[in-house]
């Protein structure tokens, strides 16, 4: 991945080709992750997903919001990318 130097927030916010940002955490310690799209079908993360429509529905606005400890997602989509490679 380049970082464009640029003072426009709009293009630094922007996620890579293939990602989906996420924020990841409980109230008002929300981390944003970048989620692999090709990972979206799996059980666990549709399983994380409900819970999110189920907290805060789906009419969200901005980015997808999952209430989950955010050091435990990562290790997960770190785990789930490793299992999808094999």
């Amino acid at each position: 991945m380049y970082l464009r130097l640029t003072r426009n927030k709009v293009e630094e916010d922007r996620a890579r080709k293939g990602y989906v940002p996420v924020l990841v955490g409980k109230e008002g310690m929300m981390e944003r992750i970048l989620l692999p799209t090709k990972l979206i079908d799996h059980p666990y993360v549709v399983s994380l997903l409900e819970l999110s429509a189920k907290e805060y529905g789906y009419e969200q606005q901005g980015l997808l919001q999952i209430p989950y400890d955010a050091e435990c997602f990562k290790r997960v989509i770190e785990s789930i990318s490793k299992e999808k490679q094999s």
